[in-house]
This record gives C-alpha cells, sequence and structure tokens, in this order.
C-alpha cells in the first residue's frame, strides 16, 4: 500500500510541474456607453409600439451579452440621477458587466422632470479614469435621443456637446455617436461624430435635420437598428489585428488574417504569423532568359541582354520636324545602323522645327519679318508696331506713350481714367456761399485742379443781434437775440419788462470790461435807455448796409 500511495503521489507531483501550453494574451478594450435616460426615452416610442428606453434596454443587453468576453463594458446615464445632474458612471469598467448593464437597465427614466445633460454626461466620461488608462484601447459610444437640453432650455448650450467631446477625445478614447430616432439635434451629432473621427464615409457634416441624407452619425430608429449599430462599433472594437495579441478574445492570436501583397512582377497575398506578416505569394524576379517572350526579371524589359532577333527590324530615329525616321536590322543578336535617316539640325529662327524636338522655333521670340501692335489705344494714347528681326521683337514704333497726369480733361496717363487725383477742370466756376439773410454768396474757380476760395462773398454774423435782420443768415429774424433781463425782442426792438427797485449789473456779452451799461435804470429814464438803444441799433443796420 504504501508503494502504491508513493507512486500515485509521485505521479500527482509529476503532473503538476509538466508546463502548460502558453495561453494567448487576450487584449480586452474598455467601452463606456453613454446612455440618454431623459424621460423622452419613454415618452417616446418605437415603430414597434414599445418606448425608446424598452428598446434600447434590449438592444444594449443583447450586445453586451454577446461580447461580454471581450469587451470590458462600463454604462454611464444621463441624467444621473434625475433632472440635469450627471454624478458619476452607473456600472463601472470590468470583466464581464453585462448583467449588472441589464439589472440597471430594468429601472427606466420618469415620464417627466429628466432632461438632456449631454455634454455633462461627456464631461463625467472624461474624467472617468479608465478612459485614460494608456495601457489598453478605450472606446465610448453615446446613444441619445434628443438636444442638450436642461431647464429652462439655454440655446447657447445646444453646441457644447461638440466641444465637450474634444476633452474625452483627448484622453485617446474613441468616441462613436448614435442617433435614437428622429427627434436628436442632427447638426451638433453630425459635428460630434465629424470631428471624432468615427463619421460614416462621404457623409454630410452639415446636415441639420434627422431626415437628411448621408449623416456623419450613426442612426437606429428601432431595436433591430439599434443593435446592428452597436454589434458593428462592438466588432471594430475587437478586430483581430497582426500584432501577436488576441485581440477578439476567442484564445486565437492573429486568426485568418491576410492581406494583398506584391512583387515587381506581380501580386499575391500573405498571412499573419505571430504578430509578423509572411509567406507572400507574389511571384519574384529571376535570370532573364533570352526567350523572346517573358520579361523574367520583371524590370519591364524583355530580354534585356540579347539585343534582338537575328532578322528582325526596327524603326529608328524621329518623324518629327525635318527629321525622318529610318530602319535597323538585327545580325547575330545586335542592330545595325540607322538606315535612310534625316536627323536634327541646330534650331534657327524659320518657322521649321530643325532640331525634330517637336518644338517650332524654340528660343526664337517671333518669326522673321512678322509684326504685331504694341502700345495702348487709351486716352491720349495710340498704338504702334513692332517687327521680327533676328528672332526678336524690334522697339514700338509710331505709338503714342503715356505721360503724368494733368488737369486738362484728358486721359494723359493712358489708365482708362481722365483727370485722376484732380477735383475739377482747369478755369470751371461754382457757387459758394449763399444769399440767405444779411449774407451774400460768391463763387470758387478751378486753379489747378482744385477749387479756389470763396470769393466775393460775404458770410454775415456769428450771434444774432435784435435788430429786425437775419444776421446769422440761418433763415431766420432775430431768433435767439440777447435783450437785457426782462426784456424780449419784439420787430427788431427789446422791450418790455419792469426794471424793479433794484440795479443789477449787465456783463458785456463776451465776457470784456467794454463800455456798455454796467446798470438797469427805472421810470422814465429806463424808457429814455430803452429808445436810445433802438436807434442805436437803426445806425448799425444802415452803416452795414452802406458797407455792402
Amino acid at each position: 500500500m504504501r508503494r502504491i500511495l508513493f507512486v500515485a503521489v509521485s505521479g500527482l507531483l509529476a503532473a503538476s510541474i509538466v508546463p502548460r501550453a502558453a495561453q494567448a494574451q487576450c487584449d480586452k478594450p474598455s467601452l463606456l456607453l453613454i446612455l440618454d435616460k431623459s424621460s423622452s426615452m419613454v415618452t417616446g416610442s418605437v415603430p414597434s409600439g414599445i418606448t425608446k428606453w424598452e428598446a434600447a434596454r434590449q438592444a444594449v443587453s443583447t450586445i453586451t451579452t454577446r461580447f461580454d468576453e471581450s469587451i470590458n463594458f462600463g454604462l454611464l446615464v444621463f441624467p444621473n440621477p434625475n433632472h440635469c445632474d450627471v454624478s458619476s458612471v452607473a456600472v463601472p469598467i470590468g470583466e464581464r458587466t453585462a448583467a449588472a448593464v441589464a439589472t440597471y437597465l430594468e429601472t427606466p427614466p420618469p415620464t417627466g422632470g429628466n432632461w438632456t445633460p449631454m455634454y455633462q454626461a461627456l464631461d463625467v466620461a472624461a474624467a472617468y479614469p479608465p478612459m485614460s488608462d494608456a495601457s489598453t484601447r478605450r472606446v465610448a459610444v453615446l446613444i441619445t435621443d434628443g438636444w442638450q437640453w436642461c431647464d429652462p432650455y439655454d440655446a447657447a448650450t445646444r453646441f457644447l456637446p461638440v466641444e465637450h467631446a474634444e476633452a474625452l477625445r483627448a484622453t485617446g478614447t474613441t468616441l462613436y455617436v448614435v442617433g435614437f430616432g428622429d427627434g436628436v439635434d442632427a447638426l451638433t451629432l453630425n459635428r460630434m461624430a465629424y470631428q471624432s473621427g468615427t463619421y460614416i464615409p462621404g457623409c454630410n457634416p452639415a446636415g441639420d435635420t434627422p431626415t437628411t441624407p448621408d449623416p456623419c452619425y450613426q442612426r437606429a430608429e428601432d431595436t433591430s437598428s439599434l443593435e446592428s449599430v452597436l454589434d458593428g462599433i462592438a466588432r471594430r472594437t475587437t478586430e483581430e489585428v497582426c500584432d501577436g495579441i488576441d485581440n477578439d478574445c476567442d484564445t486565437r492570436t492573429d486568426e485568418d488574417l491576410t492581406r494583398g501583397c506584391s512583387t515587381i512582377c506581380g501580386d499575391g497575398t500573405e498571412t499573419c504569423i505571430g504578430g509578423s506578416w509572411t509567406g507572400c505569394t507574389a511571384p519574384t524576379p529571376g535570370p532573364e532568359v533570352c526567350d523572346g517572350l517573358l520579361d523574367e526579371d520583371c524590370d519591364g524589359v524583355v530580354d534585356e541582354g540579347c539585343e534582338c532577333t537575328t532578322g528582325d527590324t526596327r524603326s529608328c530615329g524621329v518623324d518629327a520636324g525635318i527629321c525622318q525616321s529610318g530602319t535597323q536590322t538585327c545580325t547575330d543578336g545586335t542592330w545595325g545602323d540607322c538606315t535612310g535617316y534625316v536627323g536634327p539640325q541646330p534650331e534657327i529662327c524659320d518657322g521649321v522645327d530643325n532640331d525634330c524636338d517637336g518644338t517650332i522655333d524654340e528660343g526664337c521670340l517671333c518669326a522673321e519679318g512678322d509684326t504685331r501692335p504694341c502700345g495702348l489705344d487709351e486716352g491720349v494714347c495710340t498704338s504702334g508696331t513692332q517687327t521680327c528681326i533676328g528672332g526678336s521683337w524690334s522697339g514700338c514704333t509710331g505709338a503714342v506713350e503715356p505721360s503724368p497726369e494733368i488737369c486738362d480733361g484728358l486721359d494723359n496717363d493712358c489708365d482708362g481714367i481722365i483727370d485722376e487725383g484732380c477735383a475739377c477742370a482747369e478755369g470751371d466756376t461754382r457757387p459758394c456761399g449763399t444769399d440767405t439773410g444779411e449774407c451774400t454768396a460768391g463763387t470758387q474757380t478751378c486753379v489747378g485742379g482744385f477749387w479756389s476760395e470763396c470769393g466775393g462773398s460775404f458770410r454775415g454774423a456769428d450771434t444774432e443781434v435784435c435788430n429786425g435782420l437775419d444776421d446769422d443768415c440761418n433763415g431766420l429774424t432775430d431768433d435767439g437775440a440777447s435783450c437785457p433781463p426782462g426784456q424780449s425782442c419784439q420787430s427788431g426792438v427789446c422791450t418790455g419788462g419792469d426794471a424793479g427797485t433794484e440795479n443789477p449789473p449787465i456783463d458785456p456779452p463776451d465776457g470784456s470790461s467794454g463800455s456798455g451799461c454796467g446798470c438797469a435804470v427805472t421810470g422814465d429814464a429806463g424808457m429814455l435807455g430803452l429808445f436810445a438803444g433802438a436807434l442805436f441799433g437803426l445806425l448799425a443796420v444802415a452803416v452795414r448796409r452802406r458797407r455792402r
């Protein structure tokens, strides 16, 4: 018995130390589902009649279960818990989380009060540590049925999801955008998908309605279409690549990976083995054989090194310009001389291709004896003629050239514009000033292209005087004329008012000491003063008219 027991134990120990076959390294990516949990997901429905939330729940549960062994899923819903709050990830990213995701989705959002804080959810995703783990592939999938919306709605926040998605992409995360139903903000989703680089090829980033053809974002209308979109994203996420790692976590490495390959001789295929591409089936070049049939070394030339087959002939030289081709005959594998060939000559300016390069008279500006017009037929200018001499154009003869512009009513510089920079034509006149009131109009004369001062005019006074005249020439008589306190200007005379018992000082209008009245008068003396003032005003008018 002891011997038997010893043998059995020894066998078990031996079996335990036998090395196991190395399993392929599974490179599980992390995929965070960012799911809209707004109230519209339960108040809205898909064509089959179930709510959008139920359709999304079924599709998400199917995909997370299908890829549970090859993708580490996580779930972030918005809002969470309600209104416009997004507090944290609902189901953390981890191994085999399909059941946890399905359990969470069993509770639908309320029929009211849950809004759509889309950019806030993107911020939470960007700050979630697994989305910054550079040791694994990271993917986020945004699924929404609406617009960026919080109560009250602020239109300025509409495109914030586009801006805040940049922070998530900066972590190295690939972002996919899925619009669920026809109530989405198509323009925002199009921009987000396009800038994330996950857009559908040939899409229209400017599409602004859910029905606009060629959307950039992934569009889903019901359970089956949403499941199809998510399945495609999951398959791209777990796609096997030639890197020696089990990317799709099926316990096999680099399986079924082939690609096209080529050599200079043609195309073939190669297979990925151990993270490297090997076994290209494209034909390889070999030594050239002078068989007159095949290009064995694949350099594009058949039988190089073998000049020819005896008796073969070929054309030689060129048939261009004055040249004529000839014929070569193969003798003992070598081509003979080119017989009957007329060769090229140095090019001369004679209208013929002398050097047989396909170009006539290159280096010659013209053909001998040719003429062409030159100069301008504009303004005072007239065109002339150039003649070809020795392959070059002569000077322009018979032309009238431009000259500097002067203000004479002509286009001297021949630019199509007469007297540019001149305000007027020499000697022209125009009225200036005004004949209104006491003013007199004058005349301006054009001298050297510019108007002179206004000559012969009288401007009038700057300040209106109570004299029955329009002193400041504004079309109104005595408007704003100044009179002593208590008096007003009536028919050119300051009248009215009671001087009272006090004699307030009256300063001169210009603020100087002057020699005007420095006091107010009463009784008959006041009336006498008014009379004297009126007489003085009439004298002033008479003098002014006399000056005119």
